[in-house]
Formats: structure tokens, C-alpha cells, sequence
């Protein structure tokens, strides 16, 4: 799964070359992006063979009206395919900055010791889809993002997960399960907004937000 790696590496191993195969995501939230869709990237002929004939209502190529899979419709449009390749284009270009941006957050929070980023893992390259930190224990996480919304104008992204998997109504049956490392992290981690375009005024504002409130 490197829904969110485009463009990630570690120890010298690109995101998505990890394994037999590797999907990646190109929802419009992600660093780059066709519109929707996403893309499965593989060395197995196979498996690239197969993912062609599923992704075309099971035909056994696209010249025949011959079904040898109970695939469906997941051929990706011609304008999507478009957007995606021109953000291909600029993926290097929109990684960098993001990049740029998160040694800015990296420099300013060192000042608030009490907001812990996440670190990349040694020998890693990460595209900060979302540049995460962890608040202290029993921060009111909504009521600190409604005061940095109202007060500071300041609008934090979306949790990576606010709740873990055992608490998802499908997964039910296993939400007595204790597994207090996924809970902490779920309750504690915010995402700082960073998007290619943002400027320094920007950052500095953010800062200055959690600095008052933290």
C-alpha cells in the first residue's frame, strides 16, 4: 500500500518498488493527483496482465468482447488521465517544496517543545503528504482546532485516522480490543496544513496560533 508515498523513498528504495506489487492513490487529496482513480505499479507481468483485464470488465484485451475474468469498470477517463500525467510531470517540482515547508514547520516548532513532529525514519525521503505532530496528553484536540479555526483563522487538515481500526462500526466485534499505541496515536496527532503554494507568512501564522494556545 503506498497510497500516500508518491514520490517517498527509503534506504535508497523507492515507495510503490517494495514487494511484488504496490498501488498508489491519486484521490485529490493526495500529493498528486489524476482527479480520482489511483494506479498499481508491478515487475510481474502477471499481475500487470491480470490488473488490465480486471480493470475492463474481465476482457481478455481491449480489442474483444471476450470475458475471461468477472472484472469491472475501472479504466480511468481520458481528462483524468490527463490531469495525472501533467501532476507526474511536476511531482519532483511539488515534492521539493513541500519539503521546503516542512523544514520551515521542522525550524519554528523547535520553539514549542510541548508539539512534537513526527520525525522521518533514518535514511528515509518523505513527500509530507501531511506533516503530522503529536499533542500533550489530554489536549481537547476539537476544541483546540475550533479556537485556531475562530481566533487565528487557522484551519488544521483532516486526521490521518481519528480513530482506529477496531473502532470502525464494521469492525465492531473487536472493540474491546487494547491496543493503546494506535488509541494514543489517534487521539493525540494533528496535521499542520501544508500545500505547494503556501508561503512563509503562512507557516509563521500557524505557529504563532499553537504557540498561543499550547
Amino acid at each position: 500500500d503506498a497510497a500516500h508515498a508518491h514520490g517517498s523513498s527509503y534506504a535508497g528504495t523507492s515507495a510503490g518498488s517494495f514487494g511484488v506489487a504496490a498501488a498508489f492513490s491519486f484521490y485529490p487529496t493526495k500529493v498528486m493527483t489524476s482527479g480520482e482513480g489511483g494506479m498499481i505499479v508491478t515487475s510481474d507481468e502477471r499481475i500487470a496482465d491480470e490488473a488490465r483485464i480486471y480493470r475492463d470488465q474481465g476482457k481478455a484485451s481491449f480489442a474483444q468482447n471476450a470475458h475471461t475474468r468477472l472484472g469491472y469498470n475501472w479504466r480511468m477517463s481520458e481528462p483524468h488521465a490527463i490531469i495525472g500525467v501533467k501532476h507526474l510531470e511536476r511531482l519532483p517540482e511539488m515534492i521539493e517544496e513541500r519539503r521546503r515547508l516542512a523544514a520551515l514547520y521542522d525550524q519554528a516548532l523547535a520553539e514549542l517543545p510541548r508539539l512534537q513532529p513526527l520525525t522521518p525514519a533514518e535514511d528515509s525521503l518523505s513527500n509530507f503528504y501531511k506533516y503530522i505532530a503529536m499533542l500533550p496528553d489530554g489536549t481537547d484536540r476539537a476544541a483546540l482546532k475550533r479556537t485556531l479555526r475562530e481566533k487565528h483563522a487557522v484551519s488544521l487538515s483532516g486526521e490521518v485516522y481519528e480513530a482506529p481500526l477496531q473502532r470502525q462500526p464494521i469492525f465492531q466485534r473487536y472493540a474491546g480490543t487494547d491496543l493503546p499505541v494506535s488509541e494514543d496515536v489517534c487521539a493525540r496527532h494533528v496535521c499542520l496544513p501544508l500545500f505547494p503554494g503556501m508561503s512563509e507568512s503562512q507557516i509563521a501564522q500557524v505557529v504563532d496560533a499553537l504557540k498561543a494556545n499550547l
